[in-house]
């Protein structure tokens, strides 16, 4: 199973409690060759809009992307990541996804800092389903 299985938006949750919410596959497997080299995707969990836990297996680079074959000044490259994922044959609940990113909220000052932080609080803690609450926070951070 790989990322474009996913129904999206959806939500990434990192080993550190770190989050990041994509919208389109594109979104969620872009990213660095070196950045995959550190192993970005290693133990990365995500809970799609289908409300479906899922658990990255492994990643490997696809392609560059972009101008120049994905390559930068820097010498780094943007590259698509493939995904392996690993159903893992649970259901995520509303209070524990809202949970989650309540918690980021709560550990990343990068949140606060932003104009409508009461906005998208009110938002996240008014949302009834997990599409709804994973829609609001694509919404949000593009």
């Amino acid at each position: 199973m790989g990322a474009d299985d996913l129904s999206y938006p959806v939500l990434g949750v990192f080993p550190n409690g770190a989050l990041k919410i994509a919208a389109t596959p594109a979104y969620l497997t872009t990213y660095t060759s070196r950045g995959l080299k550190r192993g970005h995707f290693n133990d990365l969990r995500l809970v799609d809009s289908q409300s479906k836990w899922y658990r990255v297996r492994s990643a490997h680079k696809l392609h560059g992307v972009g101008r120049f074959g994905g390559y930068s000044i820097f010498f780094n490259q943007w590259i698509r990541v493939g995904l392996d994922l690993e159903d893992e044959h649970r259901e995520a609940s509303l209070e524990d996804v809202k949970g989650i990113v309540l918690k980021d909220f709560d550990s990343w000052d990068g949140w606060r800092s932003r104009g409508d932080f009461d906005v998208l609080m009110r938002r996240v803690k008014g949302a009834r389903t997990i599409p709804e609450l994973l829609g609001t926070l694509a919404a949000m951070v593009r």
